[in-house]
């Protein structure tokens, strides 16, 4: 039985024939374009969140009042109440924390406030973790941070 010393490896890595080249310059204009869309997606996503709070808030609302009549004797309703009204309020501030991200979005101003909204956007599934790891993806591009690092372009 031979064996054949010249046959490459099913394990070796490819071989790279041509270096890899840089992909062509950015116009700035596509990237104030493409962070301008993030920005009112984040506020429709905003809005849809605001939206969403106002069911919850009357389901809220209802379960006050109608543990009131009874006197809150009910352990379980008064529990109830306090998760739905945390659920309020963290509704309100993730819809509010994305419509201001939204707005510095547009405005190419901190980098990190919007990088940090977008990874939060991520735990509202599924409009919010789409347009969060869509945003978090063009944040990382060396065009986008340089944006937010150089003079606003209106």
């Amino acid at each position: 039985m031979s064996v054949e010393r010249d046959a490459p490896s099913p394990y070796a890595p490819p071989a790279v024939s041509a270096p890899l080249q840089r992909a062509a310059p950015v116009d700035p204009a596509a990237t104030l374009t493409l962070l301008r869309t993030l920005g009112v997606l984040h506020h429709v996503l905003g809005a849809l969140s605001l939206f969403g709070t106002l069911s919850l808030g009357l389901f809220l609302l209802f379960g006050i009042s109608h543990e009131a009549a009874t006197g809150f004797s009910d352990p379980s309703g008064i529990a109830m109440i306090a998760v739905v009204g945390t659920l309020v309020v963290l509704s309100l501030l993730g819809g509010a924390l994305c419509i201001w991200a939204g707005l510095h979005l547009m405005r190419q101003t901190r980098l990190g406030l919007c990088t940090a909204v977008a990874a939060l956007c991520c735990l509202n599934v599924p409009l919010g973790t789409a347009l969060g790891i869509s945003t978090l993806l063009i944040l990382q591009r060396h065009e986008v941070r340089a944006a937010f690092a150089g003079p606003r372009l209106a």
